[in-house]
């Protein structure tokens, strides 16, 4: 099954072995006389998408090759957006393929969904996103009622290890900014290649007082960088890692790999190592 950061490249590869159960059901559907279905897209798993043609709010950059967008949900979408790592697909108006696109922003949060894109050229598999990377506010769109299970519940674990890779932050935002974690002693490991490829920059402090510690991994720094630097896992690694924590997990295939290893070797059982593809 294609993974959700692969066709977002939202750090994104195939499946890492990582498996967690997602429940593909759609929490609440727009009613059918404002919605309208062009046409059928399979991708193989989950229900067919229920299209809302919508207009984009917002298109900025976030970091060298990703883009932060905005569009404001119908009510009954935005209520059937309960987990942090769930998503929507968007398409052009009338398009044949569609990308799923995490939510970034909180469940529950007000006004607009967020979305992270990475700009990406179109595929045997995908639209790619330059329609929409490469756009302006109020270009009008298709986007889907709100799919997936998104992260499954940490439970009782004292502490959660983040792990994100490129635009695979995006998940893990929702998470952070959900407030499921709260009372927990949270780490973010968050990687990019150099510092300009990195979005939410911006977003740290505000994260850290929400008790998550932030610890940015460049594994192609310039000079100037004095942070971290490798892969988050190895970072994460030498750090040390707790038995009881659980891990969640968004990015690419190598690194979700590599963060499984860890968790092995660490004596994490494997309930708590939580990846959402």
């Amino acid at each position: 099954m294609p993974t959700i950061a692969s066709l977002l490249l939202l750090g994104l590869t195939g499946a890492s072995g990582l498996s967690v159960p997602m429940s593909m059901r759609v929490a609440q559907q727009t009613p059918r006389s404002i919605l309208h279905r062009v046409g059928r897209i399979s991708l193989g798993w989950g229900p067919d998408p229920v299209w809302t043609k919508l207009p984009v709010g917002s298109i900025r950059d976030a970091s060298q090759g990703l883009k932060a967008v905005t569009i404001e949900p119908p009510a009954e979408t935005a209520a059937g957006y309960t987990t942090p790592g769930q998503y929507v697909q968007l398409r052009e108006v009338g398009a044949e393929k569609a990308s799923p696109m995490a939510v970034a922003s909180a469940p529950g949060a007000a006004g607009s969904f967020e979305f992270l894109i990475k700009e990406q050229p179109p595929s045997d598999w995908s639209a790619g996103t330059g329609w929409l990377t490469n756009a302006a506010a109020g270009l009008e769109l298709e986007m889907s009622q709100v799919m997936g299970g998104g992260f499954k519940s940490v439970g009782d674990a004292p502490s959660v290890i983040l792990f994100a890779v490129g635009s695979g932050i995006s998940p893990i935002r929702s998470v952070i900014e959900s407030g499921v974690l709260k009372g927990k002693d949270v780490t973010l490991y968050y990687g990019a290649q150099t510092a300009a490829q990195m979005a939410y920059q911006d977003k740290f402090g505000e994260w850290a007082a929400l008790g998550v510690e932030c610890v940015p991994v460049l594994s192609k720094p310039d000079a100037s960088w004095g942070g971290a630097t490798g892969y988050v896992q190895d970072v994460a690694r030498a750090k040390g890692v707790a038995a009881d924590c659980a891990m969640l997990i968004c990015g690419m295939k190598g690194m979700a790999e590599g963060v499984k290893a860890l968790a092995a070797d660490s004596g994490i059982a494997e309930d708590k190592v939580i990846a959402n593809f």
